[in-house]
C-alpha cells in the first residue's frame, strides 16, 4: 500500500508537470495567421455567378465556386469537381464528382447539385424574341428581367440528365455539342448548393456558398471583400493561406501605388506600360499571360441613325483600321492582329480575309471603292471608348488616324460604363463602341456570339444572317477535325462580309506582384479568363 507521504509526492510531482504544462502552452507564441492581399479594378456586377459577365465577377467567384472541369495552360480539359468524365455516345456525358467535394457549410456535394444548377441556368435561358418585340421602354425593361443567364445557350440542348448515384451524372444532349465539356469550364456553369437554394437558406442573388478554397467571411460592395479557409475543401493542406483580402481600387495608378506600399501583394493590368511603371522597383515582378480574349469594335448594323449601317460602308472601316499599328503603337509589340476564331487556338480560318491579307496600300483603295459604292465618299462616324478601361482611348486615337486616309473622320467619345452600356446595349443608340470579348477554351464558343439570336446581349446592334446562323448552329455539332476546319473558314468569310463586330488585337493580361511577399503560380495562357485558378496554390512570405 502506498504510504501518505509518497502519495503527496506524487500528487504534488504531478501538479507541477501540469502547471508547467500549462506554462509552456501559454509561453508558446500563436500561429502567425497567413493572409494576402489582391488588389482587383471593379466589383462584381452581379452577386449571381450565373448571370455576371464582367472578368472581375469570374475572377471573385472562382475563389468561391467550382466548376466540374478546368483548363490548363494548353487549353486541354482538365479535372475540377468532376475528378473523371467521359463521352459514352456522341450526345452523352458520364460525369464523376470528387468523393470528398463538399460545400462550405460541410454538405457533401451530391449529382442533384449537378443536375439542379444545370436545371437552373437551362430555366434561366435568355428571351431575345421578347425583348426585341417590345416596343415600349417598360415592355423592354419587364423582357430584360427574364433574361438571366447567358450560358444557357453554350451548354446546348440538354434532353436528360440522370444520377445514377450520388456521385456520377449521365448527360443526354438533344444533338452532338463539340464545345458540351469545354463550356463546363466556365465560371458561369459553376455548380451551387441546390438543397440550400431550395429550402431557402441560400440566395444566389445574394450569398456566395460553394465548395471552392474560399468562403466569405465579409463584403463592403465596391470597396471590399474578405475570404477565409474553406475548411472543407476537398484539396487538403489548402489553400495555403488563411485569409484573402480583397481590395476594389478601380484606378491603375492607385493600385500600382498600393502594390509599392505593400497594401495589396498582387493585381492585374492591361495596360502595357505597367512594365515601365514600376521597373525600379525590383520587388515587384510583372508576368504577361496570353489569352483567347481579344479587343473588338462593335458597329451598329440596325439603327438608322447609324453612320455604318450600309454594310459596305462597315467593310470599308475593317479595311481601314490598321491592327498592325495598334499592335504595335498601343501595345508596345507584345499582341499581334487577332481574328473571329480567336489566333490562341491556332486555327488560320481568318487569316486570308482581305481585311488582314491584303497590304494597308491595297486595302486603303478597296475602302475608298467600297464608301464611293455606298454613295459616301466621306464618313462621319461616332467611337465610344468607355472609361471601363483606360487602353480603350489609347486604341481608339490609332484607329482615328488610321482610318483617315480611306475617308472616315472618327470622333471619339469617352464616357462613364453606365452610360455606354446604356447606349451600346439596351438602346444601341451609338455608331462604333470599343470593347472586348471572351475567347473561353473553345473556338466555337465565341464565334456563336455572330447570331444575336444565341447571344441576345447584341440584339439592338447585330444583323441577324440567316446562312451565318445555320452554319453557326452546324458547326457546333462538327467534332474537332479537318471538316470543322472548313466550315470555320466559311463562317470567318460570312464573318468578315457583314462586318458587324471587328476582331482588333489579342488581349494580354499582366499580372503584376510583390515577389517579396508571396509566391504565385500562374500559366502562360488562360482560355476561360481563370487568370487566377491556383489562387489555391498562393502563399505569402510574410
Amino acid at each position: 500500500m502506498q504510504s501518505a507521504s509518497s502519495f503527496l509526492r506524487r500528487k504534488l510531482n504531478v501538479a507541477t508537470w501540469l502547471v508547467a504544462a500549462a506554462l509552456c502552452a501559454v509561453a508558446l507564441p500563436a500561429q502567425a495567421e497567413k493572409v494576402l492581399n489582391w488588389g482587383t479594378g471593379a466589383d462584381v456586377d452581379s452577386m449571381d455567378v450565373h448571370v455576371a459577365g464582367t472578368v472581375n465577377s469570374w475572377q471573385m467567384f472562382e475563389m468561391v465556386y467550382e466548376t466540374l472541369l478546368t483548363t490548363d495552360k494548353d487549353m486541354q480539359l482538365r479535372p475540377g469537381l468532376a475528378e473523371s468524365w467521359k463521352q459514352t455516345s456522341p450526345t452523352t456525358y458520364v460525369l464523376t464528382l470528387r468523393k470528398d467535394a463538399q460545400w462550405s457549410n460541410g454538405r457533401p456535394v451530391v449529382a442533384a447539385d449537378v443536375i439542379g444548377t444545370f436545371e437552373r441556368i437551362k430555366g434561366m435561358e435568355m428571351n431575345p424574341a421578347g425583348v426585341a418585340s417590345a416596343k415600349t421602354e417598360e415592355e423592354k425593361k419587364k423582357a430584360s428581367r427574364k433574361i438571366s443567364s447567358y450560358w444557357s445557350r453554350q451548354l446546348g440542348s440538354i434532353k436528360s440528365m440522370t444520377a445514377t448515384n450520388d456521385r456520377a451524372v449521365q448527360v443526354e444532349l438533344d444533338r452532338p455539342q463539340t464545345a458540351f465539356l469545354p463550356a463546363l469550364a466556365h465560371i458561369t456553369a459553376a455548380i451551387i448548393p441546390i438543397k440550400e437554394l431550395k429550402d431557402g437558406t441560400y440566395d444566389p442573388s445574394r450569398q456566395l456558398l460553394g465548395s471552392g478554397p474560399f468562403m466569405v467571411s465579409a463584403y463592403k460592395p465596391k470597396e471590399s471583400w474578405t475570404l477565409v479557409k474553406n475548411p472543407y475543401y476537398w484539396r487538403k493542406g489548402y489553400p495555403k493561406v488563411d485569409t484573402l483580402n480583397v481590395v476594389i481600387i478601380p484606378d491603375e495608378a492607385a493600385r500600382v501605388a498600393a502594390l509599392r506600399d505593400g497594401r495589396i501583394d498582387y493585381s492585374t493590368f492591361s495596360n502595357p506600360d505597367i512594365a515601365q511603371l514600376v521597373a525600379n522597383d525590383k520587388r515587384i515582378v510583372v508576368t504577361s499571360q496570353g489569352t483567347t480574349n481579344y479587343f473588338r469594335l462593335d458597329l451598329n448594323a440596325l439603327s438608322d441613325n447609324s453612320a455604318v449601317k450600309d454594310k459596305r460602308v462597315r467593310q470599308a472601316l475593317s479595311l481601314a483600321i490598321d491592327r498592325d499599328t495598334i499592335a504595335n503603337i498601343v501595345f508596345a509589340g507584345v499582341t499581334k492582329p487577332d481574328y473571329p476564331v480567336p489566333l490562341a487556338f491556332g486555327k488560320a480560318a481568318c487569316k486570308d480575309g482581305d481585311a488582314y491579307k491584303l497590304p494597308r496600300p491595297a486595302r486603303i483603295e478597296k475602302a475608298k471603292m467600297l464608301l464611293a459604292a455606298a454613295g459616301k465618299p466621306s464618313v462621319d462616324l461616332e467611337m465610344i471608348a468607355s472609361t471601363a478601361d483606360p487602353i480603350y482611348a489609347r486604341i481608339a486615337q490609332v484607329i482615328q488616324q488610321s482610318v483617315k486616309p480611306a475617308g472616315f473622320n472618327v470622333k471619339i467619345q469617352q464616357m462613364p460604363v453606365a452610360e455606354y452600356l446604356n447606349k451600346v446595349f439596351t438602346k444601341g443608340e451609338f455608331d462604333t463602341a470599343l470593347s472586348w470579348l471572351a475567347g473561353y477554351s473553345d473556338p466555337t464558343m465565341v464565334i456563336a456570339w455572330w447570331n444575336p439570336k444565341v447571344a441576345v446581349w447584341n440584339t439592338v446592334f447585330q444583323e441577324y444572317v440567316g446562312p451565318l446562323a445555320d452554319a453557326l448552329d452546324k458547326v457546333r455539332g462538327t467534332p474537332e477535325g479537318a471538316q470543322r476546319d472548313a466550315e470555320l473558314v466559311d463562317i470567318c468569310r460570312m464573318i468578315e462580309d457583314g462586318s458587324n463586330i471587328l476582331a482588333l488585337v489579342n488581349k494580354v493580361d499582366f499580372i503584376v506582384h510583390r515577389a517579396d511577399m508571396m509566391n504565385i503560380k500562374l500559366d502562360p495562357v488562360s482560355g476561360s479568363s481563370n487568370t487566377y485558378q491556383y489562387a489555391a496554390e498562393f502563399s505569402s512570405r510574410r
